[in-house]
């Protein structure tokens, strides 16, 4: 009863230590791809109508987004 307990305990720890082990080996993008990104989410921004002050902040998401999904650590800003 003890050992089940026991592994209970140690095994979301153990998926927390892993999660964050494979977060680490994120490389980063090259400034071609950031800009791609930020290319593609400033029209993204245009077809849903973003306003002037809400494009920064919509854009830097969208292109986290994106680079989270490929692999890729997040920027803090993009050129637009």
């Amino acid at each position: 009863m003890k050992k089940a307990l026991l592994a209970l305990i140690i095994a979301p720890l153990f998926a927390v230590y892993a999660t964050f082990a494979v977060a680490d080996d994120a490389v980063e993008a090259s400034a071609e791809t950031i800009k791609e990104y930020t290319e593609m989410c400033l029209n993204w921004a245009k077809d849903d109508d973003i306003s002037n002050e809400e494009l920064k902040p919509y854009v830097l998401k969208c292109v986290n987004d994106e680079l989270e999904s490929e692999g890729y650590k997040k920027v803090t800003d993009v050129k637009i």
